[in-house]
């Protein structure tokens, strides 16, 4: 019986209006991205490529991730996704390669 590979979990602080690489880790996820926003986060994190906004422009916002919601997006390379808050807000999220 073969074992599963292994996890690979982090967490990001301090999310704030600046956008932030959710991970640096280059590892080929073979479903995706979980990401659970920290219950006490004061504003909607938004989850998006390079250059992603939080509810400023169509173009560019990132998916929404509310205090304490958990999402999963479908990408192979975790490292190109990138999280921001609202302006003058800070959060909280973890993440985990699936």
């Amino acid at each position: 019986m073969a074992f599963p590979r292994p996890i690979t979990t982090g967490r990001l602080s301090s999310i704030g209006d600046s956008q932030a690489q959710l991970t640096a880790t280059i590892r080929k996820a073979k479903r995706g991205v979980q990401i659970t926003a920290d219950a006490s986060n004061p504003s909607i994190i938004y989850v998006g490529l390079t250059g992603v906004t939080a509810d400023s422009a169509d173009a560019t916002d990132g998916y929404p991730i509310a205090a304490g919601d958990t999402v999963v997006i479908p990408t192979r390379n975790p490292a190109l996704l990138y999280v921001i808050a609202k302006t003058g807000s800070t959060g909280k999220l973890w993440w985990m390669i699936i």
